[in-house]
């Protein structure tokens, strides 16, 4: 293998350097929980303040 071939064998990966944390899978593990709980009890509270009764 030639040097030009060895260092563009990995151009375009999408894996992080060892030890490295990828922060946008961490953050929609993390986040798109918590949006979704939000959200559900954002639309409870509504739901029961303004519900119709």
């Amino acid at each position: 293998m030639t040097e030009t071939q060895r260092a563009t064998a990995n151009v375009g990966s999408a894996e992080a350097p060892r030890g490295r944390t990828r922060w946008g899978v961490a953050a929609a593990i993390l986040g798109l929980p918590a949006l979704a709980v939000t959200g559900f009890l954002t639309l409870m509270a509504l739901w029961v303040l303004f519900g119709e009764s």
